[in-house]
């Protein structure tokens, strides 16, 4: 009897956070070597194993899993979307065992703000797929995986399960989100899967040529609370809300010149840019999104020829550098640690998959 192994990466944002909320706007992230990792194998019945959490859970073969409690929304959604695309291609099912583990927290169980709730819908859409549909493309699986992610949480870009899925170092651009929920209670699976979505971009990049580094405050927060403060900013003061969308982009796409030209140049200059624009939005909105930890880690990395800014929400969490070369990157590594930040020894991920 096979065992699939799903090893699905964390990510990173590396820029153009909160204007990629918005469809048609493009950020950069990273997917990073912490993974969630999914065993699927045949067995007796339907059961999904959490090892963080109670007992097993078992559901009809080829009927829906009921969500029961928070941390089972994403992976029961995620198990009903894949189902129903198996029925929609009529491939007969079997009764699996399915088993998750993560190294998106801390040995406290306290999260360094990797994406957990994206990658382990990425990890059960991938890992289903590879045992009963292994020809299915990369696009499909990102639509079902998007798609769920969207009914549980309700908002956000959908990059990070883009991140996830794709590995490496992308560059995504948001589908039409109205277009989207305009159509969700009325369009099926089948017919989201076979449409294409209207933006909707996702490039794989080089990786960086000089160090990249993480750097971890101890302080997790919540993404959502905190979109959701920024959007209403949006509300409140459209005008600037607009211009930080421009400037947003333009820091962007300077440094997707900068990595087509490889020019270490340019594309540290689109990284302070980014920086600063969105160090405004925060004082804008009054919202604390480049924390003194997080201009810490930033102030140090520009300090030895790097550049450095907040990852994602901001708030906490992680922030992420690139320094020139490798002796500068182990100074701002040390000085780091100096002043309260916890170097994480992250690399640049991929998704894998094999038998066990």
């Amino acid at each position: 009897m096979t065992k699939i192994q799903v090893k699905v990466p964390g990510k990173l944002y590396i820029a153009g956070e909160y204007a990629v909320v918005e469809s048609g706007h493009t950020a950069i992230l990273t997917a990073v070597d912490r993974y969630i990792t999914l065993t699927i194998e045949d067995a007796a019945k339907n059961e999904l194993i959490i090892p963080h959490y109670d007992d097993a859970i078992s559901w009809p073969l080829g009927g829906e899993l009921k969500a029961e409690g928070e941390h089972f929304d994403f992976t029961a959604l995620a198990i009903n979307t894949a189902t129903a695309y198996l029925k929609i291609r009529k491939i007969a099912l079997s009764p699996i065992k399915i088993t998750i583990e993560t190294e998106l927290v801390n040995d406290d169980g306290i999260k360094f703000g990797l994406g957990s709730s994206a990658a382990v819908t990425t990890a059960m859409i991938t890992g289903i797929m590879e045992k009963f549909a292994p020809d299915t493309d990369l696009l499909t699986k990102f639509k079902m995986a998007a798609l769920s992610h969207l009914v549980v949480q309700g908002n956000g870009s959908c990059g990070d399960i883009a991140s996830c899925l794709y590995g490496g170092l992308i560059a995504y651009t948001t589908f039409d989100q109205e277009w989207v929920k305009m159509h969700l209670p009325i369009k099926s699976l089948a017919w989201f899967l076979a449409n294409p979505w209207p933006k909707l971009k996702i490039e794989k990049l080089p990786n960086f040529k000089m160090p990249f580094l993480v750097g971890w405050t101890g302080n997790p927060v919540s993404t959502g609370r905190l979109v959701a403060e920024i959007q209403l900013f949006k509300e409140e003061q459209p005008e600037k809300y607009a211009k930080f969308l421009v400037q947003s982009e333009k820091a962007v796409q300077k440094f997707l010149l900068g990595m087509s030209e490889q020019n270490e140049e340019t594309i540290f200059a689109a990284l302070l840019e980014n920086r600063k624009i969105l160090r405004e939005l925060g004082q804008n909105a009054g919202v604390d999104i480049e924390t003194e930890l997080l201009s810490k880690l930033a102030d140090v990395s520009e300090s030895y020829s790097g550049v450095g800014k907040s990852s994602g929400s901001g708030g906490g969490d992680c922030g992420i550098a690139l320094i020139p070369n490798q002796e500068l990157a182990d100074k701002v590594v040390t000085k780091w640690a100096e002043v309260g930040i916890k170097p994480l020894p992250f690399q640049i991920g991929e998704i894998q998959i094999k038998n066990v």
